[in-house]
């Protein structure tokens, strides 16, 4: 269903950016506040509870110094087992 992979994606993307957000250590407050937004409008839009305009995409990898293309293409880190 075409629908259903359409929502799957964007959660993915919700997701990712809340990742990110994480990898660099801003905080919700910090980003929301870049943005203009409140921390509240922030968090729905991590979780997926506002939709994410192409506009504001932008904005939000801006803030992260990434491009739009760098943010959807991101990966998790590995996490390095370290051995002796």
């Amino acid at each position: 269903n075409t629908h259903t992979m359409f929502k799957n994606q964007c959660k993915a993307i919700h997701d990712k950016i809340k990742k990110i957000r994480t990898a660099v250590g801003y905080k919700q407050e910090y980003v929301a506040m870049r943005l203009g937004l409140s921390q509240t409008g922030y968090s729905k839009i991590e979780t997926g509870e506002t939709g994410l305009t192409l506009e504001r995409a932008f904005a939000i990898a801006a803030v992260f110094e990434m491009s739009l293309i760098e943010l959807l293409e991101w990966q998790e880190p590995a996490l390095s087992v370290v051995t002796e």
